[in-house]
């Protein structure tokens, strides 16, 4: 394989003297960006033309990272999942487990991503990495529910916003519980007013995330001062917080409890695999991307803890916390540790932000995502969804395809809230098989295409891969289970069924249109 990627390296460079456009790429009368090292090699060796600027450096791409993870409102959002399947065993030791295999992913994704430095990620990957045979197939399975990921996940932190904005108003108005309609409208400003400010100030967004790491960093801090010198609802001893394992009322056998928690701290880093798609706007993106990804699940598991710690020591009984009429525990929990609506809003709107700029990251991320996978060709109506606004030089009309998606999904809420909340399970699913998919193809073929790779990390390398295969193993099954037993039409996990439903969907569409016209046919020099 190392000598069909050197064979292929060279047939790129005399393919770019006749064409300066490769498989899926586009010309609609932008202007050609100034040409960078990396620029060059995107065209010459992978076939693309840049259409993006490249405007971010390694410290802005760490940022970006950070921010897309957003700590302090993933954890906050999700608490409930581990508060009722495992307790503070679950929340800390959890997050500690997670950290540590995503760690492993971030590895594992950043050896082929430094190989393969394109937007297009784990599709491109997958088909470069694949066996002649099922190479067309793969990628198509691979982008697809990568794409279903990225959407996916966007609407999860932009609905998750909405709610935790409308559960702010419980904190004074405790009988307040909002209705469906004003759910889904709210969500649907939530979503305009996060695609206007992607679209608008994309250029701004660098300074954005500089601004939101200060926040987050401030804000951890503000939480741990705040709840620490508080605690009217008392405190809990070092014991309680690292030994206490809740599992009243879920029915599951403790083991399996805790594992079923371990979907608030997945959550939190399931994005981690979308930062590629930004890499035809990163300078140096073989090296930049790779440390990014590991850097920032490195800093946000120790940012974890920080947020964690001091809720966990602080916060009233289990059954008091899970009782909100919002579904949210973080609004209650606040209130009764603080003894005070003000200091309680404080403290929350701190994660109120933190999810705003969050979603702008997340949009962003899937923007890159669906207008990859348009410009080769895989999405109807790529021609129009696969052009770069040249006012703005963001993919204005991926941004609205996304949107829409996004606001089509949300009826879902009027007919059942439970599918709804399934969204979260679909979102880390998803993207955990997008993940998992070029992971698996790589180790099974001896990791040769990627050796010699900028980022190649050696032994250390197979370890992550072998760790990262067993965890999707493992996880996508598990994120597919109801949090409680016996299940009821209530309780039932939708995860599966919408992940199911939407991979059916994409396979419809393989057999009608992509098998005969997906352009990574056009690829197949690859092999020669």
């Amino acid at each position: 394989m190392a000598s069909l990627a050197s064979s292929t390296n060279a047939k790129y460079a005399s393919d770019s003297a006749h064409a300066k456009s490769g498989p899926g790429a586009r010309h609609y009368g932008i202007n050609v960006l100034a040409v960078t090292d990396a620029d060059n090699q995107l065209e010459s060796k992978f076939g693309y033309q840049p259409e993006m600027p490249r405007h971010r450096s390694l410290f802005n791409i760490l940022l970006m990272a950070i921010v897309i993870a957003s700590v302090p409102y993933g954890l906050g959002t999700t608490l409930f999942y581990s508060l009722t399947n495992g307790g503070p065993v679950s929340v800390i030791w959890g997050w500690v487990l997670m950290s540590s295999i995503y760690v492993c992913v971030a590895v594992s994704l950043g050896e082929i991503s430094s190989k393969f430095p394109v937007s297009g990620g784990v599709y491109y990957w997958s088909f470069m990495l694949s066996p002649p045979k099922w190479a067309p197939l793969l990628s198509w399975i691979c982008g697809w529910v990568a794409l279903i990921g990225n959407w996916i996940v966007t609407l999860s932190v932009n609905f998750g916003t909405t709610q935790l904005l409308l559960a702010a108003v419980n904190i004074y108005h405790e009988d307040y519980i909002a209705t469906a309609w004003q759910t889904v409208l709210t969500s649907w400003a939530m979503t305009a007013l996060v695609t206007i400010i992607s679209i608008v100030g994309g250029k701004y967004l660098v300074h954005v995330d500089t601004f939101c790491i200060a926040w987050i960093l401030a804000g951890t801090l503000a939480t741990l001062i705040t709840l620490s010198v508080k605690a009217e609802a008392g405190r809990h001893s070092a014991e309680y917080v690292f030994t206490y394992f809740n599992n009243d009322g879920t029915g599951w056998p403790a083991g399996w409890s805790f594992m079923l928690g371990l979907l608030q701290a997945a959550y939190c880093f399931s994005a981690t695999g979308m930062m590629p798609s930004m890499a035809e706007e990163v300078k140096n993106p073989a090296m930049d991307i790779p440390r990014a990804m590991i850097w920032s699940v490195m800093i946000n598991g120790f940012m974890g803890l920080a947020f964690l710690l001091p809720i966990l020591f602080v916060m009233p009984d289990i059954p008091t916390v899970l009782a909100s009429a919002t579904g949210q525990p973080l609004p209650v929990l606040y209130k009764l540790a603080t003894g005070s609506s003000g200091s309680a809003f404080g403290l929350f709107f701190i994660i109120l932000f933190n999810g705003f700029v969050c979603g702008l990251a997340c949009a962003q991320a899937s923007s890159r995502c669906t207008w990859a996978f348009a410009r080769d060709g895989a999405i109807p109506g790529s021609a129009w969804i696969s052009r770069v606004n040249p006012r703005f030089k963001v993919p204005f009309n991926a941004y609205i395809l996304s949107t829409v998606v996004q606001v089509l999904l949300t009826l879902v809420y009027f007919g059942s809230i439970t599918a709804f909340n399934a969204f979260i399970g679909v979102a880390v699913i998803s993207l955990g098989v997008s993940y998992a998919i070029p992971v698996y193809i790589s180790f099974f073929r001896g990791r040769k295409a990627i050796f010699g790779s900028p980022y190649y990390a050696g032994k250390f390398g197979y370890f992550c891969n072998i760790v990262t295969m067993c965890w999707y193993a493992f996880a996508i099954p598990l994120f597919c289970f109801s949090t409680v037993t016996p299940t009821t039409r209530e309780t039932m996990n939708y995860a599966s069924v919408v992940f199911v439903g939407f991979t059916l969907i994409s396979a419809g569409w393989y057999i009608i249109w992509g098998r005969a016209n997906f352009p990574c046919t056009a690829w197949i020099h690859v092999f020669a």
